[in-house]
């Protein structure tokens, strides 16, 4: 077969068969771009391999088993790059699901934060935290008081805003 006709029969293929492709790469990534790109690369390969097929009746399996390998070898890069900015966030809402609590906590700056996350949440006594973020026992307990009001500020702002609606 020419050329220009193997370009026809392979764009009408890949077209017929265009929505098997998103749902399979969809069903894998959970993610409408990393779909698309894996779908263009899996028809890419298919097309720059065509020579490979030793038949066309397999053509959709084939295409199809490209796509899986391209959509699993995208999650496998993902998983080696995972931003640092994002793991906090899902790891502090698994431990604090109440809402207005972590934006109240939010609001605190890191240090009140560090202070409040290890005195309630690590257990560590005022002592300990001094040690361990190098500043004095009373700086500790300042930044536990000052956190405490602010929270509690915070807290209290949000319910009396539900409370007017």
């Amino acid at each position: 077969m020419n050329k220009a006709r193997t370009d026809a029969w392979f764009s009408r293929e890949i077209e017929s068969m265009s929505d098997t492709l998103f749902r399979v790469a969809f069903s894998i990534l959970r993610n409408f771009a990393d779909c698309e790109d894996a779908v263009q690369s899996a028809i890419l390969k298919a097309y720059q391999n065509l020579d490979t097929l030793k038949e066309r009746t397999y053509f959709r399996t084939w295409t199809v088993r490209i796509l899986k390998n391209e959509c699993f070898a995208l999650l496998k890069r993902q998983r080696s790059i995972v931003p640092l900015s994002d793991q906090p966030d899902a790891d502090y809402e698994m431990k604090v699901p109440d809402l207005d609590l972590s934006r109240a906590f939010d609001t605190l700056s890191p240090e009140e934060r560090l202070t409040i996350t290890l005195y309630y949440y690590e257990g560590y006594k005022t002592a300990e935290i001094a040690k361990l973020t190098d500043v004095s026992d009373s700086t500790v307990r300042n930044r536990l008081s000052r956190a405490r009001a602010a929270l509690k500020e915070q807290l209290t702002k949000r319910s009396v805003f539900d409370e007017a609606l």
